[in-house]
């Protein structure tokens, strides 16, 4: 039955007209990408979105199209999209169901600011904003500059090093290959995980307590307690520079270190400045 629904859907958008230059239809599956399709000028031709996507706010009213992990591909098809924008992961077998139904599909994954600045031109191609992404890159490639330019006059031996946690039990940290990581670099910090040789792992307690670590950034609210307190508690981790410092921090928007979009250049400039407090 799902197989008919979807062959009928196929023949419904073959038959559907062509839209015109300037009345392109898009929708987006994922929270990165409708930032960036805004950050081109493209919110007007946002035709449907997640239930996630909610930067910029006035998306929220955007119609839903499921959510990222399980997007409505028949709600999708009948929305009539000239170009749907995904990304690969959970992704990858929706995309591929868009794409045997004839649908445009522009899926990025980038993994790194080269990657993001390459995703954004090439939406930017398929959307009639190369201008526009060209610019865009062009002023994040100035932000993170500005900030290179400050921390690469530091010394090594006396840049802060940094732990990362992703999530507490079991405790996960940002490793080498992972966004985090470049951007705790940009910001002029030392990773302490960079050696786990992926990008998300679990890491050890006992590892962190060794490595003490000058500032701890947590990637989630503590919640009912205080940053240091929530960590402090562990054993052993009490004598850690940055808990007894008070350095460790979870007031910074993770859709700014997480979300592969514009904002993460605001990501960058958070972490720079509890570096340099």
């Amino acid at each position: 039955m799902k197989k008919l629904i979807l062959t009928s859907l196929a023949v419904f958008l073959a038959a559907a007209p062509a839209y015109a230059a300037g009345t392109m239809r898009i929708v987006s599956i994922t929270p990165s990408t409708t930032e960036i399709a805004c950050a081109l000028g493209l919110e007007g031709n946002l035709a449907g979105v997640t239930t996630l996507c909610d930067y910029p706010p006035s998306v929220t009213k955007k119609e839903k199209v499921g959510t990222f992990s399980d997007p409505n591909i028949e709600k999708i098809v009948m929305l009539k999209p000239d170009i749907v924008l995904a990304t690969g992961l959970e992704q990858a077998q929706a995309v591929e169901k868009m794409k045997r139904l004839g649908l445009k599909v522009i899926s990025v994954e980038p993994k790194d600011f080269e990657g993001l600045f390459r995703s954004i031109e090439e939406i930017g191609r398929a959307c009639g904003k190369e201008k526009e992404a060209s610019g865009l890159v062009g002023d994040m490639r100035r932000s993170l500059d500005s900030i290179r330019k400050n921390t690469d006059r530091i010394d090594a031996s006396l840049r802060p090093k940094v732990y990362f946690e992703i999530w507490s039990d079991p405790i996960m940290a940002a490793g080498k290959g992972s966004f985090i990581s470049e951007m705790i670099s940009l910001a002029g910090g030392i990773n302490i995980a960079d050696d786990t040789g992926r990008p998300f792992s679990q890491f050890s307690a006992e590892l962190v307590v060794e490595r003490d670590p000058d500032v701890i950034i947590l990637g989630y609210m503590a919640g009912g307690v205080s940053a240091a307190q929530s960590v402090g508690g562990r054993l052993g981790w009490g004598g850690i520079k940055a808990v007894k410092a008070g350095r460790v921090y979870d007031d910074i928007d993770i859709d700014t270190l997480f979300r592969p979009g514009p904002r993460l250049i605001d990501g960058v400039r958070a972490l720079n400045d509890r570096f340099y407090k």
